[in-house]
């Protein structure tokens, strides 16, 4: 596999850059036939598509999307367990009970393939160390958790060795460093306590920081159906929301609830993972889709604060966009979703975390695909339907073309409502603080239609 320095960012590396360049992009070799069977070219696809973009919300992006999927190219044990873990990945997806079996005899024998590529060609220690990331996720999929904590035993103890021999020019060191160690410390957290302790005397091999050992020691009962994870997830995003609205100042009190509040969505994902019961596949995703939305709300609340961050948003990750393709996914593919929500919507709805795309991802055609999607939301979610959502982040792109804004530039919070009960419309207002448009304000009444605002909480005018 390449290696890449620390100091710099991928692109910024020349040797690094020349190396990439020497092999077609990720997606152009998905399009290669000779890369494979059409089986595996499918799920190779689906790899590029789904599986690395979900993983990468969570763990290193540029290891997932670009670096796994070239070395895919030319090392077979990556190879085969990258389309063994996507062939599951789609299975746990599909909607077809005859196809999801089918996939999973697929994903066994490339699971089997791969290792077998790694007893016999005995590849280079960055391959090993990647192929133990990669078969973790693949058990975390399967939900075979003390499974997918072996690989990563076995990966700490292979890190520690290669450490100990380690020669300074080693072409491995910087691949190792900055992508596969960070990865097998994100995954470490995913254990439980009694597993931790299995590797108690190897732990300095994967440099834990105090943010790591306070997800590992939250003491949580585990799930025992969708709606407590739903709980869980909506207790934490209740607190972020009410830090955010309260912030008045960075206090070391505010940084350890912020802290606090980070390791508690992590190990939400870990109880997740722990859940056997089962439940709508949309309702699943949508648990997953919120946590997503919730780390978005993390980050700004950390931006609001000044709380630095250098993790929030590394090269690859855009957990926005992630939000907007997973609900567009299930509201175009999935034959269930729409009309089961009606009867059984998900705990904590499908409009929230699209809506909050639409008005604060920072690109704008996320914005925009979120409106879309916004559009196509046909079931109730509390006062807030699909179309008034819409409606509040399509002003927000007119005030930005009437002012000549960027609608990145454009925030929620910069927004004021008022519910006009005479009326029963939405009154949306904005008032901008850059001096060059001092004096100018713009104001705008949506009618709420379907929907009742009385209860909302929000400022209401009578007359």
């Amino acid at each position: 596999m390449p290696s890449t320095s620390a100091k710099t960012q991928p692109s910024d590396n020349p040797q690094f850059q020349s190396y990439l360049d020497s092999y077609p992009h990720p997606h152009t070799l998905a399009l290669v036939p000779s890369f494979g069977t059409d089986e595996e070219y499918r799920s190779f696809q689906f790899f590029l598509e789904k599986t690395s973009s979900l993983i990468s919300v969570y763990s290193q992006p540029y290891l997932w999307t670009v670096l796994l999927p070239q070395a895919a190219w030319h090392q077979p044990a990556i190879k085969h367990s990258i389309i063994s873990l996507a062939t599951l990945h789609r299975s746990l997806t599909t909607f077809d009970s005859t196809v999801a079996t089918q996939e999973k005899h697929i994903f066994m024998s490339h699971y089997n393939q791969a290792i077998r590529a790694l007893v016999t060609e005995k590849p280079p220690v960055d391959v090993v160390l990647a192929a133990c990331v990669i078969f973790w996720a693949l058990e975390n999929f399967n939900g075979s958790v003390e499974a997918a904590f072996d690989h990563m035993k076995a990966a700490v103890k292979i890190l520690g060795e290669w450490k100990s021999k380690r020669r300074p020019d080693d072409p491995s060191n910087d691949l190792i460093s900055t992508y596969i160690e960070p990865t097998i410390r994100d995954s470490i957290k995913f254990a439980s306590k009694p597993r931790v302790e299995e590797i108690k005397t190897q732990m300095e091999a994967i440099s834990l920081s105090t943010q790591d050992y306070r997800v590992l020691n939250i003491d949580h009962p585990v799930f025992e159906n969708l709606e407590h994870a739903g709980a869980y997830l909506l207790d934490c995003i209740g607190e972020l929301l009410h830090l955010t609205l309260t912030l008045k100042s960075l206090t070391s009190e505010l940084r350890d609830q912020v802290d606090e509040l980070e390791a508690r969505l992590y190990k939400w994902m870990n109880l997740f993972q722990h859940l056997t019961a089962t439940g709508p596949v949309y309702q699943r995703k949508m648990l997953i889709v919120h946590n997503v939305a919730a780390y978005c709300l993390l980050s700004r609340l950390k931006l609001k604060a000044g709380i630095s961050d250098p993790n929030t948003t590394p090269p690859g990750r855009d957990r926005y966009s992630f939000v907007v393709l997973e609900v567009e996914d299930m509201l175009k593919y999935d034959p269930y979703c729409v009309e089961s929500s009606k009867k059984e919507p998900p705990s904590l709805g499908f409009v929230p975390p699209v809506f909050l795309a639409a008005t604060t991802a920072p690109k704008a055609e996320t914005r925009q695909r979120a409106i879309n999607a916004l559009r196509l939301l046909s079931a109730m979610d509390g006062p807030w339907n699909g179309k008034m959502a819409a409606s509040v982040a399509e002003v927000m792109w007119e005030i930005a073309h009437q002012f000549s804004i960027p609608a990145s530039e454009l925030d929620i919070e910069q927004m004021n409502f008022e519910y006009d009960l005479q009326k029963h419309c939405v009154r949306v207002m904005w008032q901008p603080d850059d001096d060059h448009l001092q004096g100018f304000s713009f104001v705008k009444e949506l009618e709420v239609v379907g929907a009742s605002w009385a209860d909302c909480g929000w400022p209401k005018q009578s007359h």
